[in-house]
């Protein structure tokens, strides 16, 4: 009897998708229409720099993070709560829409950014308001050889207003 291996079965499924592409989208939503049923984009910055100044808001992002940085955009929606990961970055978080406003949202989170030299992570409840970054969590250590940051900074956009 041969012997059926992983190749055969992933060759046999390619073979089948190609011949009969209709298959590929039976029981499944249009990525069109769920985008298109989604408000807001969650995009979600992180770098091993400094995303502020000492002292300052966390809503004033340095140029330099902006730049350096790493990116992760998820649609949502107003009112939604859900999870979205990378290899270095993880976050749980959930929207409430605050009454009576189009911009401003209840915004919780739990998330952990691990890099190679070390880990940060970051839980909390605040208000963010269309369009304006928030450093989240991060940390800052000294070193031989000077300070190490880890930083994450989110916002909430229209989609395609990046």
């Amino acid at each position: 009897m041969p012997r059926i291996t992983r190749e055969t079965i992933f060759q046999f499924i390619l073979s089948a998708l190609l011949v009969f592409p209709g298959i590929a989208h039976a029981g499944q939503a249009d990525p069109e229409d769920y985008l298109g049923s989604k408000q807001l984009v969650l995009e979600i910055r992180y770098c091993e720099c400094e995303a502020t100044k000492p002292d300052s808001r966390p809503s004033d992002l340095l140029p330099g993070f902006l730049e350096e940085s790493s990116i992760l955009r998820v649609a949502v929606s107003a009112e939604d709560k859900g999870f979205v990961s990378s290899p270095e970055i993880s976050i749980g978080y959930e929207f409430s829409r605050i009454k009576d406003s189009s911009v401003k949202f209840k915004f919780n989170y739990a998330g952990a950014y691990t890099t190679r030299s070390g880990n940060s992570s970051g839980q909390g409840q605040l208000l963010l308001e269309r369009g304006q970054w928030v450093n989240l969590f991060g940390s800052r250590r000294e070193s031989e050889t000077g300070s190490l940051h880890t930083n994450v900074a989110v916002r909430l956009v229209e989609p395609g207003g990046f």
